[in-house]
């Protein structure tokens, strides 16, 4: 289907020093995942605002889709953070070298009466902050409106140097090309974070978490679902699953803590120099293959464990291996590894080469 639009010149609205309330309004469309459904489709109501898809049966109503864009250039400070919180759907943020903040948002409902009812607020902030909201009307007065059959997506392109804070519910949320990191939160929306430098944290309750190329501290969590971890380069990497698997590759930070409840972590990492590692799963397997830089001392505990190189069993049930130089030297700069599986086999080995 060719979607019918009426072009609406994107709107330039310098940051205010004082707390302000805009509605979007814009590019419109009638275009959109329901108005491809021809079995909902009706005649559209009169007027040049929008255009909904052709009728199907007498008496029925079309979904209404509509596009906005907003360009906001910051007005004597710098844009320096962003709040987001979009109940309503989707959530993309990207990097670039510009100082604006370009916004596009796309509203789907049944029809044109819930269309009107679905609004995104935009709150600049003195100190750098923009506040980004969605909302949808409610109230005895008016109809009501189940909050699955209404969404709003939003695509924002931001500074790089903005820090991201944004909140989602069952929506994808995904941030890329930012340099001040993010604190990400969803209900069962995924997560998914890339080429970030910064401190970067998240919590889902059932969302999949997917982090590449976070060059910061991490700190992950999640209680049913799982985590990916690929080229984590910060400080401090920390991952928490009640329920969900962890999988890391290209790990490179200096303190590593993961843990599950139940499920597998499987997790190539390298080795720093006085580093520690903690990887513990109460009921799954742990499989961890390590380079190294110098001396590493590996304790596990296990059904079954499997270091790769001759142990000393301790009283207390622990196995203990040491690898490489053993000279005073290398001690003071020896990593640690400890590795648990209550109920659950454990397999450790040093791997040689570049990842």
């Amino acid at each position: 289907m060719s979607a019918i639009r009426r072009a609406w010149p994107a709107a330039v609205m310098p940051i205010m020093p004082v707390m302000a309330l805009m509605v979007l309004a814009g590019l419109i469309t009638g275009e959109g995942p329901a108005a491809a459904e021809p079995s909902r489709g009706a005649a559209s109501s009169p007027g040049p605002a929008r255009r909904a898809a052709p009728a199907a049966a007498s008496g029925a109503t079309a979904p209404s889709s509509e596009r906005s864009r907003l360009s906001i250039e910051p007005a004597g400070h710098a844009i320096t953070r962003l709040s987001i919180d979009n109940p309503l759907g989707d959530v993309k943020v990207e990097g670039y070298d510009g100082t604006a903040i370009q916004i596009e948002t796309h509203k789907f409902a049944p029809d044109d009466e819930a269309l009107d009812r679905l609004h995104i607020s935009l709150v600049p902030n003195p100190d750098g902050t923009v506040m980004i909201k969605t909302t949808a009307d409610g109230g005895k007065e008016v109809r009501p409106v189940a909050r699955k059959v209404v969404r709003i997506d939003l695509v924002i392109r931001a500074p790089r140097d903005a820090r991201v804070e944004a909140a989602v519910g069952s929506g994808n949320l995904e941030v890329i090309n930012m340099d001040a990191g993010g604190d990400l939160d969803t209900g069962s929306g995924p997560i998914s974070v890339r080429n970030v430098q910064g401190e970067v944290l998240t919590h889902s309750v059932s969302g999949m978490t997917r982090l590449a190329q976070v060059f910061g501290s991490v700190d992950a969590q999640t209680l049913s679902s799982d985590v990916d971890l690929d080229t984590i380069g910060g400080e401090r990497l920390f991952a928490s699953v009640h329920h969900g698997r962890i999988e890391g590759r290209r790990v490179r930070a200096r303190d590593v803590e993961l843990t599950t409840t139940e499920g597998q972590i499987v997790l190539e990492a390298e080795a720093a120099l006085r580093g520690h590692l903690v990887v513990s799963s109460f009921l799954g397997d742990v499989d961890v293959q390590l380079r190294r830089h110098g001396a590493v001392v590996v304790r596990a505990r296990g059904t079954k464990v499997d270091l790769g190189a001759p142990v000393r069993t301790q009283p207390n049930g622990w196995v203990e291996a040491a690898m490489g130089p053993a000279d005073n030297a290398a001690l003071v700069e020896t990593a640690l590894v400890e590795i648990r599986a209550a109920q659950g086999n454990i397999k450790f080995a040093i791997i040689e080469g570049r990842p």
